[in-house]
């Protein structure tokens, strides 16, 4: 058995300790130094050659941030970002995955049960950074201002699909990023589900908005579904599609985790497959660990579904697209660039 080695980047003793207790429950993990500081990672990782590495936001000297812009186009290795549930730290830890961050963690809140799903959930991220593919990092930070002129905008008449749906994880928030960079004004109705907590989708829908001048925004419960308009499931809630009369309606729920997520995927595609509107639709499964959103998009398909999966070389996590891939889920499998001129077209059809 191949032991993999992890550097933890820390100012706290104490979480140091916390986070080294956690990887070293699982034999297949190691931890190969601490370090308190940026400057001391820097030395920790030329010695140790770390296969991952866990690192703080706020951290006195260099912060996190900083530290990864520098870091990451010399020494490309898959880091998780550890951040707090505030506002704050939700638009830190974005900055962070923009930078090249694989994946983050919330910070515990200390009660025995909050403990023991952080370290769950740090233990299933270092797992899936096995199959972390460096060279995404090249889609990851594409220019949005050069993806954006690629093509000529399409008319409102040209689209004859009414619904796009998407889903995503790790690696999701800049692959989604590239992907809407696509769209236009007149696209069909888009609902996305990112898996991420409270706090962070609300800051993930406005700065994409701002980026991209698109009606992005957090879907809100029972507002109306409508062409040009971008809604993103709001963290630990369900996002699903709900029809009145001749009009579609979002709906909201905080039932039973699914897959392990609230968002899940694979609920928002079940909803639109449960309302006989798959043909309707388009459907499109990105980059991310597990396999959620696979069988919704093989439900779909099955039902006149248009569907499009992003391919391994693109993907910072081969996980969900591979699931859904194997199972016969998907029509077109593309590299991330692809994807959103593939989805403008399909729409058309």
């Amino acid at each position: 058995m191949t032991v993999r080695k992890v550097l933890i980047v820390d100012d706290q003793k104490s979480v140091r300790s916390m986070i080294r207790k956690w990887i070293e429950s699982d034999p297949e993990w190691k931890v190969a130094a601490e370090a308190s500081n940026p400057f001391e990672a820097r030395d920790r990782i030329l010695e140790t050659g770390p296969d991952a590495m866990t690192l703080d936001v706020h951290m006195p000297g260099m912060d996190g941030i900083e530290f990864l812009k520098k870091l990451l186009p010399q020494y490309p290795l898959p880091v998780i970002m550890f951040s707090s549930l505030t506002t704050e730290g939700a638009g830190t830890t974005l900055e962070a995955l923009e930078a090249g961050a694989f994946d983050f963690l919330a910070k515990p809140s200390g009660t025995p049960e909050s403990l023991e799903e952080t370290k769950t959930d740090l233990l299933e991220k270092l797992k899936s950074t096995i199959g972390f593919n460096a060279q995404s990092n090249f889609f990851r930070n594409a220019s949005v201002s050069k993806l954006k002129t690629q093509t000529p905008q399409t008319s409102i008449s040209t689209y004859k699909k009414k619904f796009i749906l998407i889903g995503s994880s790790t690696g999701g928030t800049n692959a989604l990023r590239t992907v809407l960079s696509n769209f236009n004004e007149h696209m069909p109705a888009t609902l996305v589900v990112q898996h991420m907590p409270e706090n962070f989708t609300l800051l993930f829908a406005k700065r994409l908005r701002s980026e991209l001048g698109l009606e992005i925004r957090e879907a809100q419960n029972n507002e109306r579904i409508e062409a040009g308009t971008i809604l993103i499931a709001p963290g630990d809630f369900h996002l699903t599609i709900q029809k009145n009369g001749k009009d579609y309606f979002t709906k909201l729920t905080k039932t039973e985790k699914y897959n392990g997520h609230r968002p899940s995927v694979d609920v928002l595609f079940e909803s639109a497959e449960a309302l006989k509107i798959a043909d309707q639709s388009i459907g499109a499964i990105l980059t991310g660990m597990g396999g959620d959103g696979a069988k919704g998009l093989l439900k779909l398909k099955n039902s006149g579904c248009l569907t499009v999966g992003q391919n391994k070389e693109t993907c910072v996590v081969y996980g969900m697209p591979r699931v859904a891939f194997e199972i016969g889920a998907v029509n077109h499998q593309l590299p991330l660039d692809q994807i959103g001129e593939k989805i403008k077209a399909l729409a058309q059809l």
